[in-house]
């Protein structure tokens, strides 16, 4: 058979390991898009995507990979023969039955030669070989028909792109695509150390963090991800024994990275960072050129308290900022260097992480320095702001922002991180209080009074307000898509809405948001709606106004109305069956409401 192996033009290096490892014959190289060097702006993303792993939106490598399975999808398609698709980084095993790939393209349109299953208790036995994934990951290897190709190339994902590893599983479970599987897999994949050629090696930076609890990740995640950073999370499935941290711990995060260390060249470069309380505001490039500023091969960010022990404060050199005490919680340090102080001493589990690097630090003996002006690494600042899009210390502009101490520390970091971006302009932060006031019918606060007025205001300058043609229930409306506001509301809506509503809802799961729109009602063009169901899984409504007379939001089968709901509330119920509603006549002012739509399956985005 064919064997299409998708390569990047630049990494020879790979291509000839690929060689060497693998005796194959009919191989053909797929030149692979490049992320780093081709403009990749023409091809749009899903719109509100989130990683259901790593908790962030799609990277540019990703966008690439993707574009480059593609090709090798319409190669299939023209050659008009199954072909065996494989990534550079493929070494096959002894299992490798070309004879018996060729002989089940008769009967299946794709074979996954190696994956990852995340769902293993929801896949189908087929027969001793073959079996029917669910959710798998991994690319490395498949054996694809024709047919297939043209299945995977015919839907709309061009509209909007994900990674190429979640695309398939989306068809999987839609039931568009049925592959199968290897019971056995017939290849591995190499690791990234051997694969990184010696000039490569030289500038490799690893994102780093250790977080065994996802949920508590997104805004890591998120900011990463507006800076197209990709973060590699060593601590995700780990069971965690390092102390729940409000008082010394985190030996387990030295350990992990000790363990980590021995897969990556002594030339790279690890950029660590916690995983609850900090936030990127600034690319890896400026990142990488402050790194190499100071002219040493470990960086530490800097505190203004000696903590865990005071006692050895005394013995840190004096500094002219408050930012005296190395703070282990932002790091970026050599891999062979870093792996000499590891390697020097231990540390248990349940004790400081903190402690262990200070203790190095004060030894003298490694190349180390302190960021005590926040160049990089900004520990817990009350009077950071934000300034034009930027922190702002006093002194610079940091890239990295720790906000760890108490509670206050706390608060401070989650003001930063929503002027950052743009969370607070528009919506207010709910720790989970809700209030039911009917049987599947609750109330969550959701935005103050003047930022239901600022929406109002927008909407007005906007002023195109319309109805759509295919609307059974015309309003006037303007959707906040058009608002650019859609981002600001799947992100608010991930974070505090979607726990709300599966936590009440339970055991339902919720998609993602289908839609979201302003309504207005005055006497001159519409003054009400007309009883109707929503498009919508579970709908939210917002009144944005209370300065009019009637207009009441109504349902009349639960016998209840929006009337003593204060504006900035959102009224959540089930849209589509249960809660038929209305809006009464409006007799006086203008009366303005934000609806929100949830999506009714995966992949239903208006």
């Amino acid at each position: 058979m064919r064997k299409l192996v998708i390569n990047l033009e630049r990494r020879t290096d790979r291509k000839e390991y690929f060689l060497e490892k693998n005796s194959l014959e009919d191989v053909e190289f797929v030149t692979a898009i490049d992320g780093q060097t081709e403009d990749l702006s023409m091809y749009p993303t899903r719109e509100g995507w989130i990683d259901p792993f790593l908790n962030r939106t799609i990277t540019n490598a990703e966008v690439a990979c993707f574009l480059s399975h593609r090709k090798a999808w319409q190669a299939c398609v023209d050659a008009r023969e199954s072909v065996i698709v494989m990534e550079d980084d493929a070494i096959i095993n002894d299992t490798w039955d070309e004879e018996y790939y060729e002989h089940i393209t008769k009967y299946w349109d794709f074979v996954y030669l190696q994956r990852n299953e995340n769902e293993p208790s929801k896949t189908v036995y087929i027969d001793d070989k073959l079996e029917r994934p669910w959710y798998p990951y991994n690319m490395t290897a498949y054996v694809l028909s024709p047919k297939g190709a043209k299945k995977l190339l015919a839907t709309d994902i061009m509209k909007g792109i994900i990674p190429v590893d979640e695309y398939l599983p989306e068809l999987i479970q839609s039931g568009q695509f049925i592959p199968v599987a290897l019971q056995k897999d017939a290849c591995n994949q190499a690791s990234l150390d051997i694969l990184a050629s010696d000039i490569r090696r030289k500038s490799m930076m690893h994102v780093v963090t250790i977080g065994t609890d996802v949920n508590k990740m997104k805004k890591l995640y998120q900011s990463a991800a507006k800076h197209d950073i990709a973060i590699n999370n060593w601590g995700f499935g780990v069971d965690w024994k390092g102390t729940d941290m409000t008082g010394p711990g985190g030996g387990m995060k030295v350990n992990i990275l000790k363990d980590h260390l021995s897969n990556y060249a002594d030339t790279d470069t690890i950029l660590f960072t916690d995983a609850y309380d900090v936030f990127y505001a600034d690319n890896l490039n400026t990142i990488k050129e402050r790194y190499e500023s100071f002219g040493k091969k470990i960086v530490f960010s800097a505190e203004a308290t000696c903590w865990p022990d005071p006692s050895i404060a005394d013995q840190f050199p004096p500094v002219d900022t408050p930012y005296r005490f190395l703070n282990s919680g932002t790091f970026i340090a050599e891999v062979g260097e870093l792996k000499t102080i590891l390697e020097a001493d231990t540390v248990a589990d349940d004790g400081d992480d903190q402690l262990f690097y200070q203790k190095a630090y004060l030894e003298g003996l490694y190349d180390i320095v302190l960021d005590t002006e926040g160049y990089i690494f900004q520990t817990h600042e009350p009077n950071t702001q934000v300034v034009d899009g930027q922190l702002h210390n006093g002194i610079c502009c940091p890239c990295i922002y720790h906000g760890n101490g108490d509670e206050s520390a706390k608060e401070v970091f989650e003001s930063l991180y929503n002027q950052m971006y743009n969370k607070a302009a528009w919506f207010i932060p709910n720790l989970g209080d809700y209030e039911v006031i009917e049987k599947d019918m609750i109330v969550v606060d959701f935005m103050s009074k003047k930022q239901c007025q600022n929406m109002i205001d927008i909407c007005n300058a906007h002023n195109d307000w319309k109805s759509l043609d295919y609307d059974k229930f015309p309003a006037q409306e303007i959707r906040l898509k058009e608002l650019n506001l859609w981002h600001e509301l799947e992100v608010h809506w991930a974070e505090y809405i979607k726990p709300i509503v599966e936590k009440y809802w339970k055991p339902l799961e919720m998609y993602g948001l289908r839609d979201a729109f302003v309504l207005k009602y005055d006497t001159a063009s519409q003054t009400k709606l007309a009883l109707h169901h929503d498009a919508s899984y579970v709908t939210g409504s917002v009144k944005l106004n209370e300065d009019y007379v009637g207009g009441e939001l109504v349902f009349p089968r639960q016998g209840v109305s929006n009337i003593n709901l204060e504006a900035g509330q959102l009224l959540l119920f089930p849209g589509a069956v249960t809660h038929p509603h209305e809006c009464l006549e409006l007799t006086h002012g203008s009366k303005y409401s934000l609806t929100i739509w949830s999506s009714r399956y995966l992949g239903d985005i208006l």
